[in-house]
């Protein structure tokens, strides 16, 4: 469609299902909340969940969620080929996912809230919703998601930590669908993980969201999530989050694996090999300019700060030094599992 074209005041069938600017953000109790968006607004999103998406304007739309599942199904319509961003999170995924995003080449949808709460519904095993329905809503929310401006520029989508959880029914969707999966060493890991109480929280509230995926990893089956400290719970998540990349990149060779100091010390090889993964090739002058661009000067998720390849280099030698006891503790608590030796063995399928 041309990305020009007014954001609708009303929409129907005709609009949700082929314009990629009527934007599903999230399952509500019984509809599918819609936005307006603009291939701009797109790029100003660094996330695309309520708190932080930047719609083109103020209005959005309420659609049951039942009326959009019917209509999709009579319409028959196909699944998109889409390209992915897994990560484990604290690992470079929003730098990555902002340096694909180049206009005219490609589409960066960053972490849809809806594929996110799918995810979470997939693994809880206490969740009392159907599993047909939620396979039913995971094949729109994708069909949705792979709405393009251009049928040369392809979709590509950040995911998060819960969508790694259903990786691999995501792959099925469509035989030519690729990914990136980008992890971190585990030190590495804990240090971006740990660092504020802020992040301590937040891997407090995941590993808890996730608490039955964990525990169906093999090796963490009998883990007490709730006796362990923060440290050992990032190490824990780490190792349940490792243990589906490796075993999703021996069972689908779509799937590329990153890690993030490759990112972060080859970045221009990095973006050539992603965009040429996701179907929008760059030449090796056009990742160079990038790769020396503001965006690897700034932070990704706060362009306002100044923090580059060197400031980083210097956080983590800090971190790591103030962090040592906590390190150590984390570390060798997850040497102690039986999922350790084969969440450390070699990625397959390096990117680079």
């Amino acid at each position: 469609m041309d990305p020009a074209q007014p954001v609708p005041d009303r929409i129907d069938p005709e609009t949700f299902f082929t314009r990629p600017d009527i934007f599903p953000l999230e399952f509500g109790q019984g509809h599918i909340q819609f936005v307006p968006m603009t291939r701009e607004s797109y790029g100003r999103s660094l996330f695309t969940d309520r708190g932080r998406i930047v719609p083109a304007a103020t209005h959005g739309w309420q659609v049951p969620t039942g009326q959009v599942l019917a209509e999709f199904e009579r319409r028959g319509i196909p699944q998109p080929r889409l390209f992915f961003i897994f990560h484990i999170a604290h690992c470079g995924s929003t730098l990555l996912a902002r340096a694909v995003d180049v206009p005219g080449r490609t589409l960066v949808i960053r972490e849809p809230f809806a594929l996110r709460q799918l995810a979470v519904d997939a693994v809880a095993a206490n969740v009392a919703s159907d599993p047909v329905t939620r396979e039913r809503c995971l094949h729109l929310a994708t069909a949705l998601l792979g709405r393009r401006y251009a049928e040369d520029q392809p979709v590509i989508v950040k995911a998060n930590v819960p969508v790694n959880f259903i990786l691999e029914p995501l792959m099925a969707l469509h035989p030519e669908s690729r990914g990136i999966l980008l992890y971190a060493d585990l030190d590495d890991y804990l240090l971006s993980v740990l660092k504020t109480p802020i992040h301590r929280r937040w891997v407090m509230n995941v590993s808890g969201q996730l608490a039955d995926a964990i525990r169906a990893t093999p090796g963490l089956e009998d883990t007490n999530l709730t006796a362990l400290d923060a440290p050992q719970t990032a190490a824990c998540l780490w190792i349940a989050q490792l243990n589906r990349f490796h075993r999703a990149i021996a069972e689908c060779d779509r799937l590329k694996s990153l890690n993030c100091r490759d990112l972060f010390g080859r970045p221009a090889e990095t973006l050539r090999e992603a965009m040429k993964l996701a179907g929008a090739p760059v030449t090796p002058s056009e990742a160079q300019a990038i790769a020396e661009g503001d965006l690897f000067r700034r932070h990704a998720k706060d362009p306002r700060r100044k923090f580059d390849r060197s400031a980083r280099a210097r956080q983590m030698a800090r971190l790591a030094e103030e962090m040592a006891p906590e390190l150590e503790a984390a570390r060798s608590w997850a040497a102690s599992m039986p999922a350790w030796k084969r969440v450390t063995a070699p990625m397959k399928r390096p990117l680079l």
